[in-house]
Order: structure tokens, then C-alpha cells, then sequence
């Protein structure tokens, strides 16, 4: 053989080593499963995910939780709670001081007493001061040039075609805050095009809002007619306001009840005596809305590239919106420009013992930005917590024995996989609660109407919906049975013997908790109710219809099974009407179902916010209310009105138990349970406590970034086993063809 094929033989034997080592090479980074960059955890950053994006972040709009998570950290209203007290305790957020009322009565004459009875009540002021001082995010819609004009007022595609986010602009400015800012939310509220969930509510008690929303809508209709007039008959106001939404003048029509006093002081008139109005101004809803936001994102190219106020907010909270790609992540950036906010130096006894006042007085926010990714799959999401990847977690069904062990009579402790991690199990029961509710105005006449016969249908309905059975199946036991809609931490919940539903459930002496009555009872009421073994006058089984949009839901089949297996105890059958979720809503709007669930969670610590969903003239199908089962008893109605105006103590307690009673007789939904909350949290999370009452408490939460990152390192080792592996492969393969050619070019 030559020594020129020699050579060549011995050249792409060499490459072929080379190659193989370097794809062993290459796959070494692949032993650490570090899903961020490198240093990216050593820094002051927050890391979690959510299994959806939010769809409505516009503070009028926006009313479910995982919105609020997002908003109430970028937008600020005019008073929060303080986060370590409870009972829960108003305090300033961007107003001086939480005003006192002054109240007048029907001839104009101002009332002296502190809390006057409400019907003397004919007028009551609050007078909101701002702090000055207060500015808004970096944002393109302040940016002006020399001559003190918008940069990016009627832009065209080209100017914005390089830009992802409102973040990326070139020019950024800000302006300080000012009481017209809080004046121009609360009234676009009352325009007819927001829909705002909460403004049949506020037009209850704001004097001249239901006037301000007409209005608007005759300016709007006016508006509409003119373009009409103008662009003939191929006018189409759709294809139109898609691009060119009619603009209204937020500040110009008068109402009584939302008055601009000066720059720094606004006025909140209402035409009775209504305490709570204090906790809807803790509320995003009523958060400030900068004109020049609303006359940024109403430009035809900024909608077109979905640059608006449901997708891009703006606000003066503690954190900004830097990236938003809905299917991905959500990036909050810390406000450079947040004004002086410090942490809590006193809270309830306990807190100093669990760590909780150990940053007192610091300034705030401590943690620099929030990475929230989007994972549907909750494994993902419970795996990268074990590793550390992220910094909190829930609990789910099928992780739970994983998470926590259960002793009989024992409070529920973490395994100790858990507690050798240094993970942390903070429990929490919400002010929420869920129920089966029933159309009060059932068009088949089967489940509506307070004569005896159908509350006792419903009564035994209740009973045979054994909740305990539901919870000890379904939730791992987390959870409190709910014997009416006030759950514990609210002012009218009474624990135990005492606060039970008479109608539906007995006491347990020695598990003390309430249980369902017995099948019998169930059954009795049910002969009593006209339907002996379930069967109508006809013979017929009776047979109810459950309405729903769960269907994608993976857990929901065992649900539905679940119910009709305990109703057809007392010979229910039980047939499901699934839809979609927009026409599901639209049933409830027009009162076109007869069965359904759902759950509501506190807007404010009163319980006003829980009775109030039961007060006739909120009824869904009649006025778009919160009343969603269309329950209508005029006694209740009568104390409600009573109990909605005064202030906690003695007598309104008294109220409150006459109003539960009577719901529990009427039984317009069966009380099912009040959620317990599970949340395991990493040691280097910080001042972690549940607050039921608002989502802005991130500026309080802090990350030891260099604990995490050590942590990490430890539980996640590069593992290389395989890659050596893989070495000694390659050597058994290549090493005795090496020496086969060694031998073969020496003649050996």
C-alpha cells in the first residue's frame, strides 16, 4: 500500500475520532436541565407559570382572578388592605388618608352623626385627596418633542413596524398622576360599549351615573348617524369602529356623583349610605386611566397590530408589562418611576415568629421582575418546582400524596421528600365559595318558586349532594362545607354547631363538622315535594337538566357521574345540556337553563359582596345582575336593603342570621364548600402570606437569589453517566479497528 493512502486512511480515521468526540462534547450541556440562561436565577427575578394567559386586562373589563394577578400589579386604585392585619384593614395607596363620610340628609343639611341610621341618609360624600408627587410607568403614549406634542399621535404602520411591545418603542416619557386620571376610569365605566360588570351596581348608589351612561349613548348613537349621513348606504358601523372607535369626551358631560374638585382631589357622591364604597375603590376597576393611553391605543394601526388597553396596560403600580406573548410568557418589569412604598412594621401576632416582619420599614418592591410562563401541562409545571425552577407551587390531585401525608385528627404536614428540601406548606381556606345553583325562573316550572313544596325539593337535593363525599374524593379533602354563602374571615360566618344549615345538615359531636342528613330525609322530603321515588303525578321520573360549558375540562366526567349517581339516590335522573362558553353565558343572560354550578370569590370583606347575589333586582336574566340563579324573596330583599347600609356590630349580625335563614330554607342553590388552599413555597421565597382581598402583594414577596441558586446546583447535578457511557462505546468501537489497521499497515 502507498504511503499516500496510508496517509489519507490515517486522515479520515483522525476525522472520524475527531467527530465522534465532538458530538460527546456537545452533548455534555445537555446534562444540566437548566431551562433558563446561564446566571438568569442568580438574579432578583421571580419565576412561575399559569396553565392560560389572561384574555381581559382593561381594569373596566377585567373581572377573574388570573386577570387581576396580572393588573393589580401594574394599576393602582386609590386605596388597598394592609397585607400582614386581620381583619383586613383598609390604608392608603395613592390617596393622603382613607376619608371619613359626610352624610346629608333630604333637605340638603349636613349630618352630624358618625353613623347616622340610613334612612336619614339622603347624600354622601367622599372627598379623595391624591399624593402628589405620584408617576406613571415609562410609557410611548407620553413621549412628546420640543414642542410639547405626542410622538406617536397618528402613526402610520411604518412608524411602529419594529416594535413587539409598547416596552420597545424608541421614545418613552411619563407624566405624574392626577385626580382626572381616577375621574375618566370610574366614568368610562358608564360607557355603554365597556359592558363594565360592576357598573349596574355603583349606578345603585353613584348619584347621576345611570344618567351619565344615557348620555353617552346618545353621543355615541349621535356620532353613529353622522358617519352614517356621511358614507351612505354602504356604511357599515362594524367595519368602521373596528379601526375608528367613536371617542367620547370622558370629562365633559356632567354627573354629580364622580366630581373633579382640583388636581389632586376628586369627589365620589353617592345618593345613600353605602360604607362599602370604600372597598370598590380598593378595586383595579376604579384604578386610574391616563387620557393619553386611551387616545394612543384608539389610533387604526395601533389596533391593528393589537396594541390596546386589554393587551398593553398602563398604569403607576410597582411593576409594568415588558413582554406579553400570550401563548409563552408574560414578563413584569419593576416601575422604575413607583413612588416611596415600604414594607408593613407591625401585623397580627404570629407574623414576627414566621419571619414576616424581618424586612419591616424597607422600601418596596424587592423583587426586580416576574417571569410567568404558560404551561397547560401542570406536571411541567410540578416537576421544575422540585428542581427549583420555580418558585412556588399548588398542589394537584394526582401530586398530592407526593406533597403531603395525612394523620387522622391531624393537620396535614409535607412529606419528608418535602421537608428535606426545605419546602414550605402554607394553608389557607378563601373567601370563595362554590355551588349548584337553581333557575328561580325555570321555564318548566320544576326547580323555581318559594311555595313548600319546591323548597323541599331543593332542600332534598341539597342533602343527597353529600359535599363531604365530594371533598374526601375530589380534592384530597381540602375544603370546608359551606352551610350559607358567607365564608369564614368574613363578618357574619358563624363556625360550628351554631352556623350549620338546619335544613340540610346535622353536627358530628366527635368529627365536628357538619354532615349531610340521612338518604331517608332526603327521600321524605322529596314525597313531600310531590315526588314519591323521584316519580311525578304522571308515573314519570323526574328528570332535571344541567347546563354547563365543562365539557374540555379533564376532570369534569367524574364530576358529572358523580352527580347523578348520588341524585338518582332519591330517583333524579340527571341529563347534561353541554354548550360553548360564549352561548353558555348568553343562557344565563336570557335565563334559559334550569341547572348549573359556579363560585364566587370576595371582591371586598363584607358580607354584602356575598348576600348581594341573592337580592332580586340583581337577577341576572332581569337586569345582567350578579344574581345568577334569579332568586326573588321579598322578606329577604327587606333585610338586605337594611343589613347592605350599616355598620358591623350586634344588630346587623342579627340580620345577617335572619337572611341566611331564609336562604336556607328557600334553598335557591345548595352550599357546597369553601376551598382550602395548599401552596408549597421554596425557602428562598419571602414573606409569603395568603391574602384573600388583592392581588397586588407582590411588591412585598422577596427572593434570596443566591440560596435558589445553590439549591439548584444541589439537585440538579449535570448528570453524566450516560455520556461516559457513550464514551466507552466509542472506545470499544474505534479502539480495535485502530488497532486492526495498526497491525494491518506493519504486516503484524
Amino acid at each position: 500500500m502507498s504511503g499516500r493512502t496510508t496517509c489519507k486512511k490515517v486522515r479520515l480515521f483522525g476525522k472520524q475520532i475527531t467527530l465522534c468526540f465532538g458530538v460527546v462534547f456537545l452533548l455534555l450541556p445537555g446534562c444540566n436541565n437548566n431551562p433558563y440562561r446561564k446566571g438568569e436565577t442568580a438574579e432578583k427575578t421571580y419565576f412561575i407559570s399559569i396553565p392560560s394567559p389572561p384574555s381581559q386586562l382593561d381594569p373596566a373589563t377585567a373581572y377573574y382572578s388570573h386577570e387581576g394577578r396580572i393588573i393589580d400589579q401594574i394599576y393602582e386604585p386609590v386605596f388597598t388592605y394592609h397585607y400582614l392585619k386581620r381583619p383586613y384593614e383598609l390604608i392608603p395607596q395613592t390617596a393622603r388618608e382613607v376619608p371619613t363620610p359626610v352624610y346629608y340628609d333630604k333637605d340638603g343639611n349636613r349630618i352630624e352623626a358618625e353613623d347616622p341610621p340610613a334612612a336619614q341618609v339622603a347624600r354622601a360624600e367622599y372627598t379623595i385627596r391624591l399624593k402628589p408627587g405620584i408617576m406613571y410607568q415609562n410609557h410611548p403614549c407620553f413621549a412628546t418633542n420640543s414642542a410639547g406634542e405626542h410622538i406617536y399621535a397618528n402613526v402610520s404602520a411604518r412608524d411602529i413596524r419594529d416594535f413587539k411591545y409598547p416596552s420597545e418603542f424608541e421614545f418613552q416619557g411619563t407624566r405624574e398622576l392626577v385626580a382626572a386620571d381616577y375621574v375618566l376610569q370610574i366614568r368610562r365605566m358608564a360607557d355603554p360599549r365597556m359592558a363594565s360588570p360592576i357598573f349596574s351596581t355603583l349606578s345603585r348608589y353613584i348619584m347621576g351615573y345611570s344618567e351619565l351612561h344615557d348620555k353617552y349613548q346618545v353621543l355615541i348613537d349621535t356620532e353613529r348617524e353622522h358617519r352614517r349621513e356621511e358614507s351612505g348606504a354602504a356604511y357599515s358601523q362594524q367595519k368602521d369602529e373596528a379601526l375608528n372607535p367613536v371617542k367620547l369626551h370622558y370629562l365633559e358631560p356632567e354627573c354629580e356623583g364622580v366630581e373633579l374638585v382640583d388636581k389632586y382631589t376628586f369627589k365620589i357622591v353617592l345618593k345613600r349610605k353605602y360604607p362599602q364604597i370604600r372597598y370598590w375603590l380598593c378595586m383595579h376597576f376604579l384604578s386610574a386611566m391616563p387620557q393619553e393611553a386611551l387616545d394612543f391605543y384608539n389610533q387604526p394601526e395601533m389596533i391593528k397590530r393589537q396594541f390596546t388597553i386589554n393587551r398593553c396596560p398602563v398604569g403607576t403600580g410597582p411593576y409594568y408589562m415588558e413582554v406579553y406573548r400570550p401563548s409563552e410568557v408574560i414578563k413584569l418589569r419593576r416601575n422604575p418611576n413607583y413612588h416611596e412604598d415600604y414594607y408593613p412594621s407591625e401585623g397580627e401576632p404570629g407574623d414576627e415568629a414566621a419571619g414576616l416582619l424581618e424586612d419591616a420599614g424597607k422600601r418596596i418592591p424587592f423583587i426586580d421582575l416576574q417571569v410567568i410562563r404558560i404551561e397547560k401541562e401542570a406536571i411541567s409545571h410540578w416537576n421544575k418546582f422540585l428542581q427549583g425552577y420555580y418558585d412556588l407551587a399548588g398542589i394537584g390531585a394526582d401530586v398530592f400524596d407526593q406533597a403531603i401525608q395525612m394523620q387522622s385528627g391531624q393537620d396535614a404536614t409535607l412529606t419528608d421528600d418535602m421537608e428535606k428540601k426545605g419546602i414550605r406548606l402554607i394553608t389557607s381556606v378563601r373567601t370563595q365559595f362554590w355551588y349548584v345553583m337553581f333557575n328561580m325562573r325555570d321555564e318548566h316550572h320544576v326547580v323555581d318558586g318559594l311555595d313548600e313544596n319546591k323548597c323541599k325539593l331543593r332542600q332534598a337535593i341539597s342533602i343527597v349532594l353529600d359535599y363531604n363525599e365530594y371533598l374526601d374524593i375530589f380534592t384530597n379533602g381540602r375544603g370546608l362545607i359551606s352551610p350559607s354563602p358567607i365564608p369564614p374571615g368574613i363578618f357574619g360566618h358563624i363556625d360550628g354547631a351554631d352556623g350549620i344549615n338546619k335544613y340540610v345538615d346535622d353536627w358530628d359531636s366527635t368529627q365536628k363538622k357538619a354532615v349531610s342528613k340521612s338518604i331517608e330525609t332526603a327521600r321524605r322530603l322529596m314525597t313531600e315535594a310531590g315526588y314519591p321515588d323521584g316519580r311525578n303525578q304522571d308515573g314519570k321520573p323526574l328528570t332535571l337538566y344541567y347546563d354547563h360549558s365543562q365539557s374540555g375540562q379533564p376532570t369534569f366526567k367524574s364530576l358529572l357521574d358523580w352527580m347523578k349517581k348520588r341524585l338518582n339516590m332519591i330517583g333524579i335522573r340527571l341529563k347534561e345540556r353541554p354548550s360553548d362558553l360564549s352561548r353558555y353565558r348568553q343562557k344565563l343572560l336570557d335565563g334559559n337553563w334550569q341547572v348549573s354550578s359556579g363560585g364566587w370569590l370576595a371582591d371586598y370583606p363584607d358580607p354584602e359582596n356575598f348576600l348581594f347575589l341573592f337580592y332580586g333586582p340583581n337577577s341576572k336574566a332581569v337586569c345582567g345582575g350578579a344574581n345568577s340563579s334569579n332568586y326573588s324573596n321579598p322578606e329577604f330583599d327587606r333585610l338586605f336593603l337594611k343589613m347592605e347600609s350599616m355598620s358591623s356590630g350586634p344588630e346587623r349580625m342579627e340580620i345577617i342570621k335572619r337572611a341566611v335563614k331564609i336562604l336556607q330554607h328557600d334553598a335557591p342553590m345548595v352550599w357546597t364548600y369553601f376551598p382550602e388552599d395548599y401552596i408549597l413555597c421554596h425557602s428562598w421565597y419571602k414573606n409569603v402570606k395568603p391574602h384573600q382581598m388583592s392581588y397586588n402583594t407582590m411588591r412585598y414577596k422577596r427572593i434570596d437569589a443566591d440560596l435558589r441558586t445553590r439549591m439548584q446546583k444541589e439537585w440538579n447535578a449535570p448528570i453524566y453517566q450516560p455520556i461516559v457511557l457513550l464514551i466507552l462505546l466509542l472506545i470499544g468501537i474505534i479502539l480495535p479497528v485502530a488497532i486492526n489497521n495498526y497491525k494491518r499497515e506493519r504486516g503484524l
